[in-house]
């Protein structure tokens, strides 16, 4: 891998040769984390056999400017970057494993997600099951949909959905994202199946093909979807998400306010 600027983020970021993350002019965080295609037995289509002790991915947690710094922790928000490494494990290429959001108060919904993309093309899966929580093992999924994110573009996770992020390209993959803290995460029923309902594997010619996980039941055909902006929603794609959240945090109230806004945020998907 080569050295790459960051610079649609809007923030003095950089990835190394290596695939670190490196943050400049007192860019600070509160945590990382580090999988090995190892942590993830049993996510990929197939056993990882003797590829577990390659890197998958990194994460860097709740990034912040120190005057910055008390904006996101009123409004309970985190600036997080995910890094996937390049590679395939058997024809499969790397992701994050993939969960679904706890439910509002209310119940009525879960949390959405704000996802950037800073380098790399992502395909992220969505799918939707209503009894993911009380039966993870047995969990009905009622749509699917896999969306194509070009970097600076954004998309907004819907709320209901669960959702797993592919790295697609032939590079690393480098993607922001704003959550809302206090949002459980859940990845029982992912796990239970073995992944999301989709699998994404690499045909003879080198394009992905979408192939149902047979341990779900009944599954629907798969969607595909691209996404536009939205500047009311604070998604401008000439704009970090960084930015526009830290100018206009108001923008952003579906993140712990779903309810007003479901319709709104499935609009934000242009399906094939």
């Amino acid at each position: 891998m080569s050295e790459a600027n960051l610079s649609r983020s809007g923030l003095p970021l950089s990835l190394t040769a290596e695939g670190a993350l490196e943050l400049g002019d007192g860019l600070e965080l509160k945590g990382t984390g580090h999988k090995q295609v190892a942590d993830m037995q049993g996510l990929f289509r197939v056993d990882v056999g003797e590829q577990g002790a390659e890197w998958a991915y990194d994460t860097y947690r709740a990034i912040a400017r120190p005057c910055d710094r008390e904006l996101f922790e009123r409004e309970l928000i985190s600036y997080d970057i995910t890094v996937i490494a390049p590679g395939a494990v058997a024809g499969e290429p790397k992701k994050t494993s993939g969960h679904y959001h706890g439910w509002n108060e209310a119940r009525t919904n879960t949390y959405g997600e704000v996802y950037e993309v800073l380098l790399g093309t992502a395909l992220f899966m969505l799918q939707r099951s209503d009894d993911f929580e009380e039966n993870p093992e047995g969990a009905r999924v009622r749509d699917c949909v896999a969306v194509t994110v070009e970097p600076g573009q954004t998309l907004v996770v819907p709320p209901n959905y669960g959702h797993c992020s592919i790295n697609a390209g032939e590079g690393p993959l480098v993607f922001s994202n704003l959550a809302y803290v206090p949002c459980p995460v859940l990845y029982d029923s992912v796990k239970a199946h073995h992944g999301m309902a989709y699998y994404a594997l690499r045909d003879e010619r080198g394009q992905l093909e979408l192939v149902a996980n047979d341990r779900y039941r009944d599954l629907p055909a798969i969607r595909r979807a691209t996404v536009h902006e939205c500047p009311e929603l604070g998604i401008e794609f000439s704009r970090g998400a960084y930015e526009s959240f830290v100018s206009h945090s108001d923008r952003f109230d579906y993140l712990p306010h779903p309810d007003e806004y479901v319709d709104k945020i499935m609009g934000l998907l242009d399906f094939e």
